[in-house]
């Protein structure tokens, strides 16, 4: 009579594989998150201050002016990058190589880095004369450059 018995090794390697995964539900919210205002550059009674998320919606959504979107475009134009270098990082991961927070902070600050780049490459609707006279450059999106540079992101 042969007799056997079968041990169970776990290394822990499945609960990690369960517990990442768990934990690769996080959000990345992109844009303009901190209520930060913008400051005309043009001293005139008309211009007032407004939210940068406010001026972003406008050019995005096109109230009032010509449909400028920057943020959504960029990021679905380099979402294929976004998930390759997550789906990279996943055996890193577990092997406790890399953090996962690291991961979601990585892919962050490339999508801030894409849509400020974006809004200085794209071909968007030109602007007004008037406009350009005012403000003294033909470049949509780009004036101060603080809409450019309040561009951030934030784990969730």
């Amino acid at each position: 009579m042969i007799s056997t018995s079968v041990t169970r090794r776990d290394n822990g390697l499945l609960d990690r594989i369960r517990s990442t995964a768990r934990n690769f539900t996080s959000k990345i919210e992109v844009g303009y998150l901190d209520g930060a205002m913008h400051k005309p550059s043009i001293t005139s009674k008309a211009a007032r201050p407004i939210a940068l998320k406010d001026l972003a919606a406008i050019h995005e959504l096109g109230l009032g002016v010509p449909k400028r979107p920057f943020i959504e475009p960029s990021l679905k134009a380099n979402r294929k990058k976004y998930l390759a270098y997550a789906g990279k990082q996943i055996t890193p991961i577990i092997r406790r190589k890399q953090s996962l927070n690291n991961t979601w902070q990585t892919i962050g600050v490339m999508a801030v880095a894409d849509i400020q780049k974006y809004m200085v490459t794209a071909q968007f609707t030109p602007l007004a004369a008037s406009t350009i006279a005012r403000k003294g450059s033909s470049k949509p999106l780009i004036d101060t450059g603080q809409m450019r540079q309040a561009i951030t992101y934030r784990v969730k």
